[in-house]
């Protein structure tokens, strides 16, 4: 079995001093948001196997909160120029087509409205929007992540704060 979390990076500040979106960390709110949201995933999310993350600031400060939360070494998470583009699901589907199988749990941090078409296309039971900082879940019934991208996925879980402080 396989299992994907697909995480929207938490709340980012207006501007980046540069002015560039790709250097738009998180919020000192987007920063106490990841970390609620990863600290209530994380006993259920031990063991993961591997964290890819956009290499924009913002996506990869939240990356960097989970996986302290999941006791993922942060020196382990993997930076992907695809994960930043915001042109479809096609660049994430590949990446996660080529995971290597002994990957179990896969942690995928990015944005929107990739990372939303993403859980739909791979979930059919999820259809709920994906806030900053939102955890949508996905586990599947086969050996290797290439199979995985041509089914449908079972849904495992969806987080957000407002679901957490409910």
């Amino acid at each position: 079995m396989k299992k994907l979390y697909i995480i929207r990076h938490s709340k980012a500040v207006e501007f980046a001093s540069d002015h560039s979106d790709f250097n738009r960390c998180l919020a000192d709110n987007g920063i106490e948001k990841a970390t609620l949201i990863a600290k209530h995933l994380a006993p259920s999310a031990q063991g993961i196997d591997l964290i890819l993350s956009s290499p924009a600031c913002r996506a990869l400060e939240t990356a960097r909160i989970f996986a302290n939360a999941t006791d993922y070494p942060v020196s382990e998470i993997i930076t992907m120029d695809p994960l930043y583009h915001f042109g479809g699901i096609d660049y994430a589907l590949e990446i996660i087509s080529k995971v290597e199988d002994h990957v179990d749990t896969l942690m995928l941090f990015g944005h929107n409205p990739t990372f939303n078409m993403l859980a739909w296309h791979l979930c059919p039971d999820f259809r709920e929007g994906m806030p900053t900082s939102a955890v949508v879940g996905v586990t599947f019934e086969v050996k290797n992540w290439a199979e995985a991208v041509n089914i449908r996925g079972d849904f495992l879980t969806y987080l957000t704060k407002r679901g957490i402080n409910q």
